[in-house]
């Protein structure tokens, strides 16, 4: 059996999602166990000693996936790490990749139903070929014509915040944040002229690529 007895540590708050990946692992002959959140991850951890933990990166208030990735990256870097994300461009969440620790996978939460993709990114990480499976890093991405700069300014946009707003966050003037969303149109290939509404096209193109963005 592919898992070989092998312990997983599911850390996720949605009960659908983690009844689904315990589910499908535990008949691939994993031993699984779930946490909610960070609290409980850890206490599981100390516990259960997994092999790997698949985290989900948003785990509603308090610490995130990634508070608690950062802890075990330092405590116990013999843990291979999968997040699980709905974002095929972390960006669009407001996550740079500096923000990632090394060596982590990410799981697409869109495909966990894909018993071999759930494998072959489980395979990955276990056998240290994170890289494997970082969609987010794929050339062909949604949106991979902005450079960061520009999608945490159209992240704003989608967010509903005015320029002037905007300006104040970035401590810049309005007059810089009109031309930064004049070079996003450009990126995007968005015509700002005719009837389409250039500010609303490129939010919705946000919203198709990554979702509602969380309010800072």
């Amino acid at each position: 059996m592919p898992g070989m007895g092998r312990r997983l540590l599911v850390v996720e708050d949605e009960p659908l999602m983690a009844a689904l990946l315990c589910d499908a692992l535990r008949a691939q002959n994993f031993q699984v166990e779930k946490a909610s959140g960070v609290l409980q991850a850890r206490q599981q951890v100390q516990a259960f000693d997994p092999d790997a933990v698949l985290i989900d990166i948003t785990l509603g208030d308090g610490p995130s996936g990634l508070d608690l990735a950062h802890v075990l990256h330092l405590q116990r870097p013999d843990i291979a790490l999968l997040f699980l994300t709905k974002h095929p461009d972390l960006r669009t969440a407001g996550i740079r990749d500096e923000d990632v620790p090394p060596n982590c996978g990410f799981l697409r939460k869109d495909m966990v139903r894909d018993t071999e993709y759930l494998l072959q990114s489980l395979d990955a990480v276990l056998n240290d070929r994170p890289r494997d499976v970082r969609h987010d890093m794929d050339p062909a991405k949604p949106l991979a014509m902005l450079t960061d700069k520009q999608l945490d300014i159209l992240r704003l946009l989608a967010l509903g915040y005015t320029n002037e707003f905007i300006a104040r966050h970035k401590e810049s003037s309005t007059s810089t944040v009109e031309r930064w969303v004049m070079e996003i149109f450009r990126a995007m290939e968005i015509p700002t002229r005719g009837d389409l509404n250039p500010r609303v096209e490129a939010v919705r193109r946000f919203f198709a690529a990554g979702g509602l963005p969380d309010r800072l």
